[in-house]
């Protein structure tokens, strides 16, 4: 019986590790072109309240339109969020929350204001300027991204690692 308990054990262990596949379909024929990356993202602000996300995710689209999924190690969505130039939405728990700008969104998802335009540049390993943030670039080709706002206060981390 203990041995069945452990086996257990260490199943649940080895599926909360695994980090599943999302196939996602375009947003529009329009979008049927544009790249979409997937792997990990963390955000990490901080100051006088501190915080930390981390997730698995999905992003698809352009800094004009575009789609971002959240997940747990466990495959759950955390968040899903939408945008286009009009609005934003983060839907989560059957709940959807509209913004009207992109900084927003980001702010209530991550906690911290992210340059999204500047994101899909530095994805694909080109230099973009975002007010703020300085982006290191060096391992882009390896799949890492790392990127810091020092000004204004507080101090942000994103990390970004692309799955193969």
């Amino acid at each position: 019986m203990r041995v069945w308990w452990l086996a257990l054990l260490m199943s649940v262990m080895l599926a909360s590790c695994a980090t599943p596949n999302r196939n996602a379909k375009p947003l529009n024929t329009e979008q049927a072109d544009t790249p979409e990356w997937q792997g990990r993202i963390s955000v990490q602000v901080q100051g006088n309240n501190p915080s930390f996300m981390s997730a698995s995710f999905l992003l698809r689209g352009d800094a004009k339109n575009g789609e971002l999924d959240l997940y747990s190690p466990l495959g759950t969505t955390l968040g899903a969020l939408q945008w286009t130039p009009q609005w934003g939405q983060l839907s989560h728990g059957g709940k959807h929350q509209y913004f009207t700008s992109l900084a927003e969104l980001t702010e209530k998802a991550t906690g911290a204001t992210l340059p999204v335009e500047a994101i899909f540049f530095w994805l694909q390993g080109r230099e973009a300027q975002a007010t703020g943030w300085l982006a290191d670039l060096s391992d882009v080709s390896q799949g890492s991204l790392t990127a810091r706002r020092i000004d204004p206060a507080p101090e942000v981390t994103l990390r970004i690692k692309l799955d193969p």
